[in-house]
């Protein structure tokens, strides 16, 4: 893992221009620009992990006020993939999501983080058909942000009725128990070996 753990621009794009473009209240915009986030200017080229937990926190508090913070924290994962659609980037990730489906997706998770920071690994371990486990070395104070995001991807790649608990967390890495019913037709995992992988068990390393 790298020695000082980095954000990407486009992260913070996906997130405070497009996702959250237009929602954010002055109050919010003020405790980000103290938090270091300046949202009226041009947004840095990469900015530390734990000023992006903080940034998170300040949104998820000023926006679900009402929720319990893990709650508005998996939202914010589900609104920070409907951003990076938005993006280049997003937009070419997401459609190779579609044409994978959910298991070749999970199967490119730290690929596909390491699109828009400098330290995911992960470890991806088959139960039996559609079932999963995750692990993450690095999620910081907020598990369900990332939760959310794993969520929005299987959604995107055909999944439904998708589950993502957490198994085990101890305030960095996190394991996540990942299930969902047949994968929709129209995502383009039909007839692409999906189905026959999933039936198989057993660990999917080097992820």
């Amino acid at each position: 893992m790298a020695d000082e753990l980095l954000i990407f621009e486009q992260t913070i794009e996906a997130v405070f221009v497009r996702a959250l473009h237009g929602r954010l209240s002055p109050a919010c915009k003020e405790r980000l620009l103290k938090a270091g986030l300046d949202l009226g200017q041009k947004l840095r080229p990469a900015y530390p992990f734990d000023a992006w937990m903080t940034f998170l926190r300040i949104t998820a508090e000023e926006l679900y006020p009402s929720l319990p913070l893990d709650q508005s924290a998996f939202k914010l994962g589900e609104a920070y993939m409907d951003g990076y659609r938005e993006t280049m980037l997003g937009r070419a990730v997401l459609s190779l999501l579609r044409v994978l489906g959910p298991r070749r997706a999970l199967m490119r998770a730290t690929q596909n983080f390491r699109s828009g920071n400098n330290y995911t690994e992960s470890r991806l371990k088959e139960l039996g058909p559609r079932q999963f486990e995750l692990w993450m070395n690095e999620v910081g104070p907020l598990p369900m942000f990332t939760a959310g995001i794993i969520h929005a991807g299987l959604r995107t790649a055909g999944a439904e009725n998708i589950r993502v608990d957490l198994a085990g967390y101890d305030g960095h890495a996190c394991t996540y128990c990942i299930n969902w019913s047949e994968a929709s037709v129209a995502s383009g995992v039909a007839g692409k070996g999906d189905s026959k992988a999933a039936t198989r068990s057993g660990s999917i390393n080097s992820l």
